[in-house]
């Protein structure tokens, strides 16, 4: 007889929240389709240009969320932090971990 391993109750369609105010709490687009998405956006992108950080925050959270992201003029640094929030949410890090690899990989 065949072994049956049961993990219904790890797949679950929550998303994961972004918070960057207190009013301000956006979920994440954390589905297989969407990372796809993503990873060939990055791929054929330059990770430093400004407007491809625009898009790859359209991407996983939706293109209002990314406009008031855009509107509230955030710095350069405050968008790195977002980005690694997004990452460490779609791979199911704590932010910490996330951080603390790409400052790693960034030589810092």
């Amino acid at each position: 007889m065949s072994k049956t391993i049961d993990i219904s109750a790890k797949l679950t369609n929550e998303r994961p929240k972004l918070k960057l105010a207190k009013d301000k709490i956006y979920e994440i687009d954390d589905r297989k389709n969407t990372i796809l998405k993503l990873n060939r956006k990055m791929q054929n992108s330059d990770i430093n240009d400004i407007e491809a950080i625009d898009e790859f925050i359209a991407l996983v959270l939706g293109e209002k969320a990314a406009k008031e992201i855009n509107d509230m003029n955030l710095s350069i640094v405050s968008y790195q932090s977002i980005m690694i929030a997004i990452m460490a949410a779609i791979t199911g890090e704590e932010y910490e971990v996330a951080e603390k690899r790409f400052r790693e990989s960034a030589g810092m």
